[in-house]
């Protein structure tokens, strides 16, 4: 239990082929389970408690060991995904944002696990794990029930995404941290900050719209079987 709370840093946990496999596996499952299930109060309740009981976990853990704010601070792309689809209002223009960028950051965060430097097991390993899995649930059970085109533009989406990283690269100045990877980026970490920048939010916005043209059409074809249907 000492190791898997202790604050000392090691370094990122190894993942191994297999495992690498069956987190994309589970990945995969859970998606589609979500689009099968998303009407399910129970469904949606159970993942629901699950992302507030990890988060919940998490924070009490960086609190009671005051981990800096280096780490500390919500600002991380899929955390504030997760805390925006736990507090704010049903269809709003910031919450389908965040929907998107759930889905996106899941697929993005369990494609490619960066995960603080910590010997597995440790609870920031597995609060990485299931809070994704969690957030990849609540955004897609959200989108399914939720989704509408006319709420969030794509030039919303894009300006969003262009603010929100700018943002966090104030915040990386002022705390040395590397939130929205923004700081050591992978592939390009020695790369001006410019270019980082651009490159991630340019990723993440092509990945954004993509998911939302996913659902627009979707949409497109809920809306064109209700006008096929022939009433007498």
């Amino acid at each position: 239990m000492k190791a898997f709370l202790t604050p000392h840093q090691t370094q990122p946990p190894e993942i191994s082929p297999l495992l690498y496999l069956l987190m994309v596996t589970v990945l995969l499952l859970l998606s589609y389970t979500s689009f099968k299930y998303y009407q399910s109060s129970l469904y949606t309740r159970t993942f629901k408690m699950i992302q507030a009981i990890q988060l919940l976990t998490l924070y009490s853990w960086y609190l009671f060991f005051a981990i800096p704010i280096s780490n500390s601070l919500p600002f991380y792309h899929c955390r504030l995904a997760m805390f925006a689809l736990l507090l704010l209002p049903d269809k709003t223009k910031l919450k389908q944002y965040f929907a998107l960028m759930g889905v996106s950051g899941a697929i993005f965060a369990i494609g490619y696990p960066i995960m603080d430097a910590y010997t597995f097991p440790h609870i920031t390993a597995f609060s990485f794990i299931i809070g994704h899995y969690a957030l990849l649930v609540g955004s897609i059970i959200y989108l399914m029930r939720y989704y509408k085109s006319n709420v969030l533009s794509w030039k919303a989406i894009i300006l969003y995404t262009f603010v929100l990283n700018l943002f966090l690269v104030i915040i990386n100045y002022l705390t040395g941290g590397n939130y929205g990877i923004l700081r050591y980026t992978p592939f390009i970490a020695n790369r001006p900050l410019l270019v980082r920048y651009l490159a991630v939010t340019l990723i993440l916005t092509a990945m954004l719209l993509l998911i939302d043209w996913v659902f627009i059409r979707r949409e497109y074809g809920k809306s064109k079987s209700r006008k096929g249907k022939v009433t007498f």
